[in-house]
């Protein structure tokens, strides 16, 4: 009787006995899954990054033009200006909005005038300035200060500080016949209220 075997081929095998085959197609469904996870996901993720930068993004302070150097006499008063600029949230940008408002004190002899936020460190209520007692005043809690900022009555009054300063630059620009002129720039810095120290709000 003759041998008869069975010679047809038979898919290779692992040193484990498993088909190669086997393992060669969940290789490759793996890989497609993760190609395809990773094509699905990177669009979402960058639309995700770019929608949350915003939260994330630290302000800055504007540079303001507040007014000409002459229409600031050297005389010791006050005078009141409101600041305008671009004011922009996490999303959106509002071009020429008011801000707030500051005083601008220039002394004899000085070449820029110091720059008092009008908003009271207290609770925020815009400053007042008396011109008979040359003292600024808040309408909301009666805080006094003096011309230089300081608080009139010291740890008595209500506000925790005295008025804000700011950074202030004299920038030369000309007109257009060529005049040159002075401008008095600020940086405009909203300060947090309530605090014996000056914090930034942003």
């Amino acid at each position: 009787m003759s041998d008869q075997r069975d010679l047809s081929p038979r898919p290779s095998t692992s040193i484990l006995g498993r088909p190669v085959e086997n393992r060669r197609s969940f290789f490759a469904i793996t890989a497609a899954v993760v190609t395809g996870s990773i094509a699905v996901l990177t669009p979402i993720g960058v639309g995700i990054a770019a929608f949350l930068t915003p939260l994330f993004r630290k302000s800055k302070s504007p540079e303001v033009r507040i007014a000409l150097l002459d229409q600031v006499p050297d005389d010791g008063m006050p005078r009141y200006f409101p600041v305008v600029a671009d004011r922009e949230d996490a999303w959106t940008r509002y071009p020429a909005q008011r801000v707030g408002a500051v005083y601008l004190i220039r002394n004899a002899g000085e070449e820029k005038p110091t720059a008092f936020t009008a908003k009271c460190p207290h609770a925020g209520c815009f400053i007042g300035y008396t011109p008979g007692a040359k003292v600024f005043q808040c309408p909301c809690h009666t805080s006094a200060f003096k011309l230089n900022g300081e608080r009139l009555n010291g740890d008595a009054e209500v506000a925790p500080r005295g008025m804000d300063t700011l950074p202030v630059s004299i920038r030369q620009a000309k007109t257009g016949d060529g005049t040159e002129i002075a401008e008095v720039w600020v940086e405009f810095i909203d300060f947090q209220t309530g605090h014996k120290e000056k914090i930034p709000t942003a």
